[in-house]
């Protein structure tokens, strides 16, 4: 778009309207989405509950497997109403009535505070800002943050496969915390030290070793994030709370996720202007 399309309103919809393409996908998938048979067992429709677990697993409602499975739907959502309660509110007084549950949930809670921290989201939502600070302009900051998409991926791809169930959680998130500090770390004594952005590269000069390295330790960065803190945090908040109240901390653990996201992407903006500004962002004179 930025090479063959006028420059205006156009050049920014058209990308931007390209990704409503997976999304009215999705939408169209979800018509024909069945609904879960287990939270239909909780509204005591046994029967819609039957016959879409057969959907789902191809199965005749006499077969043992069906039986089997449906009489343990049965087990557990009776257990967990004998645990926490009939009613809607009772998961919430579930979990915010006992310590040891409320602690789990503040620590899953600020690992996505420290997952939006770690700079990401400023990357996703400015990273042609971000690479024009560290000296990469004009098309090739697109190209590079398209870069940043693919590794991000595989980085994903690998963690999902061959890292989390091998490791563990607390040993990845630490090691990549670790490289993603120091990844960063140099990024910006590069930034304080060379002032690329102030010191732009003569058009035809080849790029600064140090400024090819600030790019090389951002893809590392890159691969860091995508082997632990990427996806690490769903994990462990899928992991630390039993059953009765998983939903309820679920949603506490995704509207955390997004609430720092929001700060993260309103706070960017101003930072590279003046970090100071931050100040006045949330807390305005009157």
């Amino acid at each position: 778009m930025n090479k063959h399309m006028k420059s205006g309103h156009s050049q920014w919809i058209v990308p931007f309207a390209v990704q409503l393409i997976p999304g009215g996908l999705f939408t169209i998938g979800v018509l024909f989405l069945k609904e879960s048979p287990r939270w239909l067992v909780t509204r005591g429709r046994h029967h819609e509950a039957l016959q879409n677990l057969c959907w789902l697993r191809k199965l005749t409602p006499e077969d043992t497997y069906i039986i089997e499975e449906m009489n343990m739907i049965d087990i557990q959502i009776e257990h967990d109403r004998d645990a926490v309660g009939g009613g809607y509110f009772a998961p919430f007084r579930q979990l915010f009535s006992q310590w040891h549950l409320v602690s789990r949930l503040l620590i899953v809670t600020s690992l996505f505070m420290w997952q939006n921290s770690s700079g990401i989201n400023a990357v996703n939502y400015f990273s042609p800002t971000i690479f024009k600070s560290i000296g990469v302009g004009g098309d090739a900051s697109l190209l590079t943050t398209g870069v940043f998409g693919v590794i991000k991926t595989v980085g994903a791809l690998i963690w999902a496969f061959l890292i989390i169930d091998r490791f563990g959680r607390r040993r990845v998130l630490i090691v990549g915390a670790i490289g993603e500090a120091f990844s960063m770390y140099y990024i910006g004594a590069y930034n304080k030290i060379a002032d690329p952005q102030n010191n732009p590269v003569p058009a035809g000069q080849p790029q600064p070793r140090g400024g090819t390295a600030a790019m090389a330790f951002f893809y590392i960065w890159t691969l860091f994030y995508g082997f632990s803190w990427n996806g690490t945090p769903w994990v462990v908040c899928a992991e630390v709370f039993p059953g009765t109240i998983r939903t309820v901390a679920q949603m506490c653990a995704a509207a955390s996720n997004w609430l720092w996201n929001f700060v993260i992407a309103r706070s960017t903006e101003y930072m590279f202007r003046d970090v100071s500004t931050l100040l006045l962002l949330f807390f305005p004179l009157q």
